[in-house]
């Protein structure tokens, strides 16, 4: 084989070969979360379940805080401060994140214990969301560690230990009490119980002390630059805002039963995110190692190859896709008829978010202020279409497939516009 092809190819030690099994592991995880949804489905009622669906919806919803920009920031040190020899800096950072994350996780409880309601949800079903959210916060912060180090099997075994106490004491949980809360409310003391484990063996293996690094992140805080992470959040939130607007609106519009149905087939989008991920912990690394070294034009191809691959095969696998989970939900699911019409539009929408790596393109090259701009126009401009289709102030009452349609007009036009940005700079 030629000398020049021969350098791009790695070798492959006994410690990559072992991390190869991060993928499969992952993605077993990420399985494992998204049978949860579908288990609770069928242990809960459907009113449970539309209550179960919309403590996670605000749990994901604090979690796009991301610690007000600290998560981000955290995510691109950690692996320089490793590179420079730093074992402090980062852990401090970490700590800071989760002080952060406590203290926003406050002022949402101070709101819910003072009868705040959001889009219909009772006060003590936002307090179990929000509750959730911390933990899960502190879980992202806590697993930050192993990635940066290079350990991405470390990193899909802590989260398949997650999914899969998840999977069991949520159900069992359920079974018990019949609760959404409970469920929740224990979930999130599970969770913040191995997020503080993993905590404790990153100070471990930095030979440091939980006193010590607790006491300099306090103090450090107003050293953060927070017009840099305030940036990130907004950056964040206007990307979580394209993915799950729809879910607020149907929160907002449904009753507790109608919401259920709309989340039940809403489990589909979900698994699409869980799969982008998975992917693109692949992909992001890939198409940042070709613009460091070929700039440009070899990263962007690469986000086309992947993104073209996925599109075509989505397309093969859609019909049959859609055939098969229809005929699932009629036998095994008869409580949820109601999202069987969603999930044709649902499986179109899953296959363009899983195939979008264009956001990734525009992030590794330095692009992040263009894609804020994208993102927030993109919002804009789509809850205005859906309007003007949909006249929501006429009155009437909202259907599954008007909020439903919200979710596939947000998701073309932003592929479109991030697809296009991406296209435009690849000669830059």
């Amino acid at each position: 084989m030629p000398g020049h092809v021969m350098r791009w190819i790695p070798t492959l030690t006994p410690r990559r070969l072992r991390q190869l099994w991060y993928a499969p592991l992952l993605a077993l995880a990420m399985g494992l979360m998204m049978l949860r949804l579908l288990v609770m489905a069928r242990v809960l009622d459907v009113p449970a379940f539309g209550e179960f669906s919309g403590g996670l919806l605000v749990s994901a919803t604090f979690c796009m805080l991301g610690c007000l920009g600290l998560q981000s920031l955290l995510q691109r040190e950690w692996p320089v401060n490793l590179v420079r020899g730093q074992e402090l800096r980062p852990l401090v950072r970490a700590a800071q994140c989760m002080l952060v994350a406590l203290a926003c996780g406050a002022v949402g409880l101070s709101g819910a214990a003072a009868g705040l309601s959001l889009a219909g949800m009772p006060p003590a079903l936002i307090a179990a969301g929000l509750v959730h959210g911390v933990a899960q916060q502190f879980f992202l912060v806590s697993t930050v560690e192993s990635r940066s180090r290079g350990d991405v099997l470390r990193f899909a075994a802590q989260n398949f230990a997650r999914a899969a106490a998840a999977l069991l004491l949520s159900v069992l949980v359920a079974l018990w009490t019949a609760s959404a809360t409970a469920v929740l409310l224990f979930d999130a003391l599970v969770t913040m119980a191995m997020a503080l484990g993993y905590w404790a063996r990153a100070l471990a293996r930095a030979r440091l002390g939980a006193r010590a690094v607790w006491q300099l992140a306090l103090r450090r805080l107003r050293h953060v630059r927070w017009r840099s992470a305030l940036t990130l959040m907004v950056i964040m939130t206007a990307g979580f805002v394209l993915l799950n607007v729809d879910r607020w609106v149907a929160s907002a519009r449904f009753d507790v039963a109608d919401f259920a149905q709309y989340s039940f087939a809403w489990v589909v989008l979900s698994m699409a995110q869980s799969v982008q991920v998975v992917i693109n912990a692949s992909i992001y690394p890939l198409v940042a190692r070709r613009f460091a070294e070929h700039g440009h034009k070899v990263a962007y191809g690469v986000c086309l190859r992947a993104a073209a691959a996925i599109l075509l095969g989505g397309a093969l696998v859609a019909v049959p896709l859609a055939y098969l989970l229809d005929l699932a939900v009629t036998r095994w699911y008869p409580n949820y008829t109601g999202a069987r019409t969603l999930l044709p539009l649902f499986i179109a929408v899953a296959v363009l978010r899983v195939s979008d790596f264009w956001s990734s393109f525009l992030l590794i090259t330095g692009r992040e202020a263009q894609l804020l701009r994208l993102n927030l126009a993109t919002a804009g401009l789509g809850l205005l279409v859906w309007c003007a289709i949909t006249r929501p102030w006429d009155g009437a009452p909202a259907t599954l497939q008007q909020v439903g349609w919200l979710a596939a007009v947000l998701s073309v036009l932003a592929y479109a516009a991030v697809a296009s940005a991406s296209w435009r700079s690849r000669w830059t």
